[in-house]
């Protein structure tokens, strides 16, 4: 069976010390070769759907048409020499969740969008996910062909698969979602549990078809490999609400998405730290990834948090870092429990930050 090139176990060894948080020579580092953050035009499989405004349904995406976007992306990360696992995950860009959920799919010119179409919170108590659902029913092709594709040379791994917050704001409008957690508690409290528990049941699906790679898994997206059960979710719409209401809604949801996995971990905007003393209080998470937005903080902005972070829990940090905040996180931090997972233009850029990465 052909296996990743470099030295697969010293890898592997890595993956551990991080999720253990011992010392490492320096963080562990992944990239991403890609032009800008909208990662639906990296895939050009995906190129003749991005017409704005066009309806998007699961047969529109021919997962063999898929298979060399792959191939060219797991080259590229090998040939940066990277420390991460290329990691394949069902196409990124699609909002599986709300697709499977009923939500209608349509294309903009560099992103696809979901529709909310429920007109009250009663409404989430009658949703389903049925085996045959043709949405989930596409996401586990991908999984399965993902995974004969493979031939063991690299993980399969889940996408964005958005939190019972997120999804029931999708679903419903997040005015209105807001509006119902005031006007009708008890019935979104059990409306986040059920969101939650078709998040694991999509996860325990996928998890049935994905052998292990080197006897773990790894976070999609992020392509952190893991030494066991591992999922993240994430819940940006956490940023309309109080951190008061964000744990007395989804501390149970979310605990229970986390369940029987050790490595666990909630995807974070900054617009969202200020829920970060809850999730630091999370023992049912182990990490926290931040993303270094577009128009949001800088790096030495940021810094305070990250710190606390990392003090706390191990830390991914996602986005375009540049050598100057290579250079500022190198100053002011350990490199235990660290992971960046960055954008490159080129190979010749990813190296550069590669070189500066591993000078820590």
């Amino acid at each position: 069976m052909p296996e990743p090139r470099g030295d697969v176990q010293s890898r592997l060894q890595m993956h551990r010390d991080y999720w253990d948080r011992k010392d490492l020579a320096h963080p562990l580092v992944a990239f991403r070769i890609t032009p800008d953050f909208f990662l639906s035009r990296n895939y050009h499989a995906a190129h003749h759907l991005l017409v704005p405004g066009k309806v998007i349904l699961p047969e529109m995406l021919v997962v063999d048409d898929f298979l060399p976007d792959y191939e060219r992306m797991y080259q590229e990360s090998e040939d940066i020499g990277q420390d991460a696992f290329f990691t394949a995950e069902p196409y990124i860009s699609i909002p599986w969740m709300e697709a499977m959920l009923g939500c209608e799919v349509t294309a903009g010119d560099a992103s696809f969008i979901s529709r909310h179409y429920l007109t009250s919170p009663d409404q989430l108590e009658k949703l389903e996910l049925r085996a045959d659902n043709p949405w989930l029913e596409k996401y586990l092709e991908f999984a399965a062909k993902l995974v004969k594709f493979s031939e063991g040379r690299f993980p399969i791994g889940q996408p964005i698969l958005r939190g019972p917050v997120d999804v029931a704001g999708a679903l419903m409008g997040q005015a209105e979602m807001v509006m119902a957690m005031v006007d009708e508690p008890e019935l979104m409290r059990k409306a986040f549990l059920k969101i939650g528990g078709f998040l694991r049941t999509v996860d325990t699906k996928m998890r049935e078809l994905v052998p292990p790679f080197h006897g773990g898994e790894a976070l999609g997206f992020y392509h952190v490999w893991t030494p066991g059960r591992c999922i993240w979710y994430q819940e940006d719409l956490a940023t309309i609400i109080s951190p008061d209401m964000y744990d007395d809604f989804l501390r149970e949801p979310e605990r229970n998405i986390c369940q029987g996995c050790q490595y666990t971990f909630i995807h974070l905007h900054p617009a969202a730290f200020f829920i970060l003393d809850n999730l630091l209080e999370n023992d049912f998470l182990a990490a926290i990834q931040v993303n270094k937005d577009v128009g949001g903080p800088s790096v030495p902005e940021m810094l305070p948090k990250i710190r606390r972070i990392a003090e706390r829990k191990n830390f991914v940090f996602w986005g375009d870092l540049t050598l100057d905040d290579i250079k500022c996180l190198r100053e002011n931090l350990s490199a235990r429990g660290l992971f960046f997972f960055t954008t490159a233009d080129d190979l010749d850029h990813a190296k550069r930050l590669l070189d500066a990465v591993r000078a820590w």
